[in-house]
């Protein structure tokens, strides 16, 4: 589902944007939809951080789930809070974009490194036990094997360069 956003105010374009980023983390991260509204809320927010109080304000749920959903994107690395001095508040914004960005590659690069090794696995046995199997699949695995190795590549070389923005 996705929003014209060509005749809306601010205000409108922000809420309708948080309910498709939300839908968006809820798939990707498979994260509880209060949590994806709560993390696309301080991806968007003009703020440098949001208190407990307004992510209550802005979401309208319950302190208990609010706090729940806090907690558990702290816990995956997905958000970060902080404190003003003389506040005794505590301030939650989006983890630092690299490291995030950094995690998210090298979770894609280990998903295919495994991938890449059971097939290895997969057309090792078909060699063996299965040569009809292996011979009348050998040009298709080449090319999919291809492909992983590409998107490995890629995924390191991203990695290598958001790891120097750190530094």
């Amino acid at each position: 589902m996705y929003f014209n956003f060509q005749n809306m105010n601010k205000e409108q374009y922000r809420k309708e944007l948080i309910e498709e980023l939300g839908i968006h983390f809820e798939n990707e991260y498979s994260l509880p939809p209060l949590a994806a509204r709560i993390f696309a809320s301080l991806v968007l927010t003009d703020e440098i951080g949001l208190t407990f109080e307004e992510c209550l304000l802005k979401r309208g749920a319950s302190k208990s789930s609010i706090s729940t959903s806090i907690n558990l994107l702290l816990q995956l690395g997905m958000i970060k809070y902080f404190t003003k001095a003389g506040d005794r508040k505590r301030y939650f914004k989006i983890a630092d974009k690299n490291t995030f960005f950094i995690k998210k590659l090298e979770q894609a690069l280990k998903k295919a490194q495994n991938e890449s090794k059971m097939i290895q696995k997969v057309v090792a046995y078909n060699e063996t036990y299965n040569p009809d199997k292996y011979v009348a699949n050998k040009e298709k695995t080449k090319i999919y094997m291809d492909c992983l190795k590409k998107n490995q590549n890629a995924f390191e070389v991203t990695i290598e360069k958001l790891s120097k923005l750190e530094q």
